[in-house]
């Protein structure tokens, strides 16, 4: 359940994203307004001196995550983009955390994984491929911040914290990049044009990662990371329904391996 709130979360921030009238002001505001929201639990529940180098090299990340995803939505659709990216990064998750953090899943789990990336890889082999090769990108950038954040968090509490505390780092390394592209009088312009959008925008981002870093303490972070992918059905759908982006039959056949991949990795589990 932590999971699948946090896809539904993490789909609709990517709308509201790629939907946006100036995509660089509305990936600087969705961290930015996810930082403010919850700022109080830093104060409340403060940072361990030990992971500060963990929540440093997850800002870097998250910057180049930031930059690659607007990149990539100016290429292409969010029906094409979002399915390739999130699909690339359970694999190079699952292989690295297998790796380094001895987190193997089992041999169902492995098979559920499976039918899910290839769902969300064919989603991608459609006749219309541009914006495919940022996509991929972002998927590797996706599993650096997550195999980073999530040996981080597993020494922690609570997930929380050190998610609020990544958005503030993620946001304070944004600003030079805002004002260099856009100016202050520019970046203001574009943030009062569209401030309730970013709002829901940085708080359905701040709270969905905060979800999944949760769920990342209680089991495989392959799995997690599989599972999360139940967004790729909402971010194709809200590119489909919202966007009016073209329903290519790949896109559809992809849609339905991960239903498929999903119903075994829950009958199994």
């Amino acid at each position: 359940m932590l999971v699948l709130a946090s896809a539904l979360l993490h789909a609709s921030w990517n709308l509201i994203v790629k939907s946006s009238q100036d995509r660089l002001i509305a990936g600087f505001a969705q961290a930015a307004f996810g930082a403010l929201a919850f700022a109080p639990v830093l104060f409340i529940s403060g940072i361990p001196t030990e992971v500060w180098p963990a929540i440093v090299l997850s800002s870097f990340i998250h910057l180049a995550y930031v930059l690659t995803l607007i990149t990539a939505y100016e290429h292409g659709d969010m029906s094409l983009v979002y399915p390739v990216a999130r699909g690339t990064a359970p694999i190079l998750v699952t292989v690295a955390a297998a790796l380094w953090l001895d987190d193997v899943p089992g041999g169902w789990g492995l098979v559920a994984i499976g039918l899910a990336v290839i769902g969300v890889v064919s989603v991608g082999l459609g006749r219309h491929r541009k914006g495919a090769g940022w996509a991929v990108v972002v998927g590797a950038i996706i599993a650096a911040y997550t195999l980073n954040d999530a040996a981080a968090v597993r020494s922690l509490d609570a997930a929380l914290p050190y998610t609020i505390a990544t958005f503030w780092g993620q946001t304070l390394l944004l600003v030079p990049v805002v004002l260099w592209r856009r100016s202050l009088s520019g970046a203001l312009s574009g943030l009062r044009l569209e401030w309730r959008r970013h709002v829901l925008a940085g708080i359905a981002s701040a709270g969905a990662y905060a979800l999944v870093l949760s769920a990342a303490r209680l089991a495989p972070l392959g799995l997690v990371a599989a599972f999360r992918e139940t967004s790729v059905v909402f971010g194709t759908l809200g590119g489909l329904w919202f966007l009016k982006e073209p329903a290519a039959r790949s896109r559809l056949k992809g849609t339905a391996l991960i239903a498929a991949g999903l119903v075994v990795l829950v009958v199994t589990s």
